[in-house]
């Protein structure tokens, strides 16, 4: 089994005193049913499954029920079995009768059970379910493997991942020959992604990156075919916007530009298609912020945004095998920015930081925001050349006196310095410490369910 962070939290949802159903979203092949399996084999001793895709009739059956009484009478049909005290109960893919989610509550109220409920598209049906059963549900996102969760698999020592984190928080560099194979392995992380089957399978096929890019580019397929399926009518929008992330981030200015879909095409008329790829966890958008003043959210463009893949592996295997090529052969001389800002944006978006971007035509763009428990924002460069750096509009930032902001990051293949601008620090981190910023993200996940 790939050691998945998520599982502390299921962990912590079980021995809260206060019961609720667990709600997990995330993307297709993010992992969801093989974690609830494996979570329910270590902690009850009694597991039923159900998956109303594979069995649409026992979902509507179950949707009938009318009290608490009936309807764990109807799923004790449903299994073939009585349901024994101490079961933990998944319904899986409910977004097929997501009315189920409505009648969760009813299930709780027995007392007899754990429950959790899944999806692989069911953060889409969420704001249509009538009466969302507030205060019985904790919603929980499963994001494709970061970057330390890779190097769990791939067999890297924890000593040594928490020598990483000390240098971190020492701001010192790594010893040399460390420091490349950290890079090395980062590079393998951006060409095979985090999506578990893919990663399994370049680990059991020795290392093999084609293996990897198969699966990648079969999960692709399996995206194209969801969105023809559960929405045939703009399936020609959506996967017309889904198809175009790549060139959208290839370009100088990756913010995503609506005309590229069709003429005339506007935000107002393309948001729900948007907002149906990000809610099925397939896209992440990074907003445009206005100031980069705390709270971030108050500035927020909806309207302008960069559009960065889930998974930088599934971004990758829509691209030609050349630009990963010249990933694991570490090509200065190819312009990699937008695959390792998408990288970067997944890592941040499975810590739970929010993703903003500032741009301002006189003081120029910053790739990243993010807020801190102090309140404060730093900015943060994503830079895959040589001239790591020159950050121009880094420099104005710390410049401003009225933004107040202490400090500056800039990611890179290089190993950790510190530098200086305007009398503020910025440090230079290597790629890899990515990991080591949820110390300092105010809604990081880390951080809310440390130990």
């Amino acid at each position: 089994m790939l050691q998945r962070k998520i599982y502390k939290r299921l962990l912590a949802w079980k021995d809260a005193p206060e019961a609720k159903a667990l709600i997990l979203l995330g993307a297709r092949q993010t992992g969801k049913t093989y974690l609830v399996r494996e979570f329910a084999r270590q902690n009850y001793p009694s597991f039923i499954e159900v998956n109303f895709l594979e069995d649409k009739k026992a979902a509507a059956f179950l949707a009938g029920a009318e009290s608490a009484i009936e309807l764990v009478s109807r799923l004790s049909l449903v299994v073939g079995h009585e349901i024994e005290q101490g079961t933990l109960v998944f319904l899986d893919e409910v977004q097929v009768a997501k009315q189920i989610i409505t009648l969760s509550k009813f299930l709780l109220d027995d007392g007899r059970f754990d429950l959790i409920l899944s999806g692989s598209l069911l953060g889409t049906v969420l704001e249509g379910v009538a009466s969302f059963p507030v205060g019985y549900a904790q919603i929980e996102r499963m994001y494709p493997l970061d970057f330390e969760e890779f190097a769990w698999a791939m067999q890297v020592p924890f000593d040594i991942l928490e020598q990483v984190r000390g240098h971190y928080a020492a701001r010192t560099p790594l010893e040399e020959s460390l420091h490349e194979r950290f890079i090395k392995l980062y590079r393998q992380y951006i060409v095979v992604g985090g999506m578990p089957e893919a990663v399994q399978r370049f680990i059991d096929r020795r290392y093999d990156f084609g293996a990897a890019r198969t699966v990648d580019r079969e999960i692709i397929e399996q995206y194209r075919f969801d969105i023809a399926k559960y929405l045939p009518r703009r399936k020609l929008q959506i996967r017309a916007i889904f198809d175009n992330i790549p060139a959208q981030l290839a370009k100088e200015n990756k913010r995503f530009i609506m005309k590229t879909i069709h003429e005339g095409a506007t935000y107002e008329r393309l948001e729900d298609d948007f907002v149906w790829l990000i809610n099925a966890g397939v896209a992440l958008p990074t907003y445009l912020v206005q100031e980069p003043r705390a709270p971030l959210l108050r500035t927020k463009v909806t309207q302008k945004f960069k559009l960065f893949s889930s998974d930088c592996g599934l971004l990758l295997a829509q691209n030609p095998a050349a630009v990963a090529m010249g990933i694991l052969s570490g090509e200065c001389d190819m312009n990699f920015g937008a695959t390792y800002e998408n990288a970067v944006a997944q890592e941040l978006a499975a810590m739970g930081a929010g993703l903003y971007y500032y741009h301002n035509n006189r003081r120029g763009e910053v790739d990243f925001l993010f807020e801190t428990s102090a309140g404060t924002v730093i900015p943060l460069e994503v830079k895959s050349g040589k001239d790591y750096k020159l950050h121009v509009a880094l420099n104005n930032l710390l410049g401003s006196s009225g933004f107040d902001i202490p400090y500056a990051y800039v990611l890179s293949e290089h190993n950790l310095s510190v530098g200086e601008q305007a009398g503020k620090p910025v440090y230079y981190l290597p790629l890899y410490m990515t990991m080591c910023l949820a110390a300092d993200c105010v809604d990081s996940l880390e951080s809310l369910h440390a130990e």
